[in-house]
């Protein structure tokens, strides 16, 4: 069985507790888990648009779960 997804959570998970990640490093991963079909969802209580600007450089490619389950978009698209 393959990977498929990767989901995070944010804060206290993802982020450091000075609510910052090594950009360089996960986006070295990311081209990785791209170049392999790995699908990289953020998943947080936050607001949507907080969540985009941590990933301003692919925030169109990857998807959100955002506001308590309230809000979910990929491509920047709300599904839901």
């Amino acid at each position: 069985m393959s990977i498929k997804l990767i989901a995070v959570d944010m804060d206290g998970t993802f982020l450091s507790d000075q609510k910052t990640y090594n950009r360089e490093r996960f986006m070295a991963q990311y081209q990785q888990m791209k170049a392999q079909g790995i699908r990289f969802v953020v998943a947080s209580g936050n607001q949507y648009y907080q969540l985009i600007s941590f990933f301003p450089e692919i925030a169109n490619e990857i998807a959100f779960v955002a506001e308590k389950r309230r809000l979910g978009s990929e491509r920047r698209q709300r599904c839901f």
